[in-house]
């Protein structure tokens, strides 16, 4: 089963403002690297470039090291289908659009899971968002 992890888990990576959500964020991914999983589009890695420059959370130059080695993962499309595939999803959500553009994308890809701290839990078709913060860590890994 693949994994699509939200931009928010990236950045929290991070973040020395959020040290609990910084060092479960990382384990999430360590977890789903090490479990060949994880799955992210090109929305993620330019919204993650966008938020962690933006709070100088690190230079452009270390920002694009650190998201250059996301780029194996960065499997999900992202063309005119999946933005098509994003306006049925809002239609059925009422998410916002950006969300619904990475959302497609996790369906796209053959995701089942879509770790993220922003949306709504439960079931977008074959698709299910959890957020991995508000259960214990090893409960989050055995659904990765």
């Amino acid at each position: 089963m693949s994994c699509f992890i939200d931009t928010n888990l990236l950045v929290y990576a991070l973040d020395p403002k959020e040290p609990v959500k910084r060092e479960t964020a990382a384990a999430i991914i360590r977890e789903t690297i090490r479990r060949r999983r994880l799955v992210l589009s090109p929305q993620s890695i330019n919204e993650c470039y966008f938020v962690i420059t933006r709070k100088r959370m690190m230079t452009a130059g270390e920002a694009r090291a650190y998201l250059n080695e996301f780029a194996p993962y960065c499997s999900a499309p992202l063309d005119i289908s999946t933005v098509e595939l994003s306006w049925q999803v809002q239609d059925r959500t009422g998410f916002g659009s950006w969300d619904c553009v990475l959302l497609a994308s996790a369906l796209q890809a053959g995701c089942r899971l879509f770790l993220s701290e922003d949306m709504r839990e439960g079931p977008v078709g074959p698709l299910t968002i959890l957020n991995p913060l508000t259960l214990p860590l090893d409960e989050v890994v055995a659904q990765i």
